[in-house]
């Protein structure tokens, strides 16, 4: 028969809080509370289960096991059986099987499934950092070439406006002479048909 949701939950909680204690987490506020929620479940487990059930003894141990390592040494369900698993686990006189027990076992997946998402977390973000340093790389690129670009285009122009600074002073120095030239052919003009008519004039008086 499959494990009830009330034993999934506490073995869950079981490998968080063994976990937490591994881990350095043992002053968590949260520790005392995750206790109570263990001794809670781990009864109304009991009262669901077998009385043969193996894993009834395994689940108390390790509780035992963790309220140790926090020093709690007090339970509203405290047994005869839980108290002498408590002193056993509290003087180290539980002989261990010669293979790892479930608890073990849990707790060693736990912490490879951990650390093996830590390493995908640190893989992910070397990967990103590379990533993001070959964008801002090519961005660089990009930005530097558009920049000569630029300075290009503006020289050009510079150029350019120079010629046509020195064209349009050419074509004005050009427009003044041609001006001047033509003053000059007008008023020579002017003059010769002044002095034709008053020698046209004096001829006339003559006759």
């Amino acid at each position: 028969m499959g494990l009830s949701r009330q034993e999934v939950n506490l073995r869950r909680l079981l490998a968080k809080c063994e976990l937490m204690c591994k881990s350095k987490q043992k002053d968590d506020e949260r520790m005392p509370k995750y206790v109570e929620s263990l001794e809670d479940m781990y009864y109304e487990v009991k009262k669901l289960s077998d009385p043969n059930n193996e894993f009834l003894a395994t689940y108390l141990r390790r509780i035992a096991f963790i309220k140790a390592e926090l020093g709690i040494t007090t339970s509203k369900y405290e047994t005869e059986n839980e108290s002498e698993l408590l002193r056993e686990d509290l003087l180290g006189v539980r002989h261990r099987n010669a293979q790892k027990n479930p608890s073990t076992d849990d707790l060693d997946q736990i912490i490879n499934y951990h650390e093996n998402m830590q390493q995908k977390i640190t893989d992910d973000m070397l990967t990103l950092t590379k990533n993001l340093k070959e964008q801002s790389e090519l961005a660089n690129k990009i930005i530097k070439k558009d920049t000569e670009v630029v300075n290009r285009s503006s020289q050009l122009t510079d150029q350019n406006y120079g010629k046509l600074v020195t064209e349009s002073n050419k074509l004005a120095e050009h427009s003044k002479r041609a001006w001047k030239c033509w003053m000059w052919i007008m008023l020579i003009v002017v003059i010769v048909v002044f002095i034709n008519m008053v020698l046209f004039m004096k001829v006339m008086k003559k006759k």
